[in-house]
């Protein structure tokens, strides 16, 4: 109960000299005796970006709900990203959640380049394929205006406002692009991050 628990996440996506675990084992060591060395009950655990994207590529997401509910104290805007992401990703299946197939992050913070001005991208599918009551157009809009409230609602709740950049694409609309060897999916399949996947994206 004494103790102050924080997360370092470590941007190694560019690390070229030494090792994923080497560089781990490394920083994790230093930010352990920095901590030690200012307050015994400061507890830090070190996570790379890459095991991050790794966890979310195997369908863990439970790093990514521990910075939605945690406070940043210093970000380059990856944390901010992560958090309103997961948040309106949580609104989203709550509300929707038969029709939801895949919620992906995307864009210049998946690429590597993102500042803190860039938007956060990303991209919902949706299973268009048992629509009997409106056509696949109707619901496409229709779920589309209510999702992109609900990235609003998640920016007042974080105090993220006016980031969220959010393309929703129906599951028939995203194969035709597929077949059409349309561009910009594959440069979301190539650098998006799941944030939830019913086995779209990751196959």
């Amino acid at each position: 109960s004494d103790q102050i628990n924080l997360m370092v996440l470590v941007d190694d996506t560019s690390s070229k000299k030494m090792s994923k675990e080497e560089l781990y084992k490394k920083f994790s060591s230093a930010i352990i005796e920095i901590a030690q060395n200012i307050d015994k009950s400061i507890v830090p655990q070190s996570v790379l970006l890459t095991e991050l994207w790794q966890n979310s590529y195997d369908g863990k997401y439970d790093l990514n709900k521990l910075i939605a509910i945690g406070s940043p104290i210093h970000d380059s805007g990856m944390l901010a990203a992560v958090k309103i992401s997961e948040i309106h990703k949580s609104m989203v299946i709550k509300k929707f959640e038969k029709y939801i197939l895949s919620y992906v992050l995307a864009g210049s913070l998946t690429q590597g380049r993102a500042t803190h001005q860039s938007d956060i991208d990303v991209w919902i599918v949706i299973d268009d394929t048992d629509v009997k009551k409106m056509s696949r157009v109707e619901l496409k809009d229709k779920l589309r205006s209510i999702i992109i409230g609900m990235g609003a609602e998640a920016g007042e709740i974080t105090g993220i406002k006016n980031k969220l950049n959010i393309q929703v694409y129906i599951l028939t609309d995203f194969w035709d692009s597929l077949k059409e060897a349309n561009p910009i999916i594959f440069t979301l399949l190539r650098d998006g991050v799941p944030f939830y996947d019913r086995g779209i994206f990751m196959p």
